[in-house]
C-alpha cells in the first residue's frame, strides 16, 4: 500500500528540516520499503514566491507539486513531502488570487486523498524562520496569515471529507 506523509505549513516552520528526518528515519527502520522525499519546490521555481509571488509562481508550483507527487506515487511506497498541495493554495489566497486558488481547490478536492499523514507544523513553536535567500522572514504577519488560511482550508477539506488520513498539529 502507497503512504504519503507530508508537512504543511507557513514558511520557516521547519517543515523540510522534519521531511528529512522523516525520510532517514523511514530509510533506516524499513530497509525493504522504496521511500523518496520531495522537499524544497520553491526553491525551484522560476517566479516571484512570497509576498511578490505572481499567478505564475503559484499555477508552476501547484502543477509541479501535483505532478512529482503522482510520479513519486507510481514508483515508490512511501512518499514524504515538505508541503501538500494545500500549502500552494493558500499561498494563491494570500496573494489574492481567488480566482485561480477556487480552480486549484477543485482539483486539489482529488489530489487530497493521497495524504495519509499530514504533520501541520504551527508557526508558535517552531522557530526555524531564517534567512535563506528564498523565504521572506521579516513579515510574520504574512506568515500567521499562510497558518489561518491552511487551519481553514483543512478544516473544509476534512469536513467534506475529502481528507481521509490523520492531521496532526505539531
Amino acid at each position: 500500500m502507497k503512504r504519503v506523509i507530508s508537512y504543511t505549513g507557513s514558511h520557516g516552520t521547519g517543515k523540510s528540516t522534519a521531511a528529512s528526518k522523516t525520510y532517514h528515519e523511514l530509510k533506516i527502520s524499513k530497509p525493504t520499503a522504496s521511500v523518496r522525499l520531495f522537499c524544497d519546490l520553491e526553491a525551484d521555481c522560476p517566479f516571484p514566491i512570497n509576498t511578490n509571488t505572481t499567478e505564475e509562481a503559484q499555477l508552476w508550483m501547484f502543477s509541479n507539486q501535483i505532478q512529482a507527487e503522482l510520479f513519486a506515487l507510481s514508483k515508490f511506497d512511501i512518499l514524504v513531502t515538505d508541503r501538500t498541495i494545500v500549502d500552494v493554495i493558500a499561498y494563491t489566497y494570500c496573494a489574492g488570487f481567488q480566482g485561480l486558488a477556487e480552480a486549484m481547490l477543485g482539483l486539489a478536492e482529488q489530489h487530497v486523498g493521497h495524504y495519509n499523514e499530514i504533520n501541520f507544523k504551527q508557526t508558535k513553536d517552531n522557530p526555524y524562520c531564517f534567512p535563506d535567500g528564498i523565504r521572506e522572514i521579516e513579515t510574520t504577519d504574512f506568515r500567521i496569515k499562510i497558518e489561518n488560511i491552511l487551519t481553514e482550508m483543512y478544516r473544509q477539506l476534512e469536513s467534506e471529507g475529502f481528507i481521509t488520513g490523520a492531521i496532526y498539529y505539531v
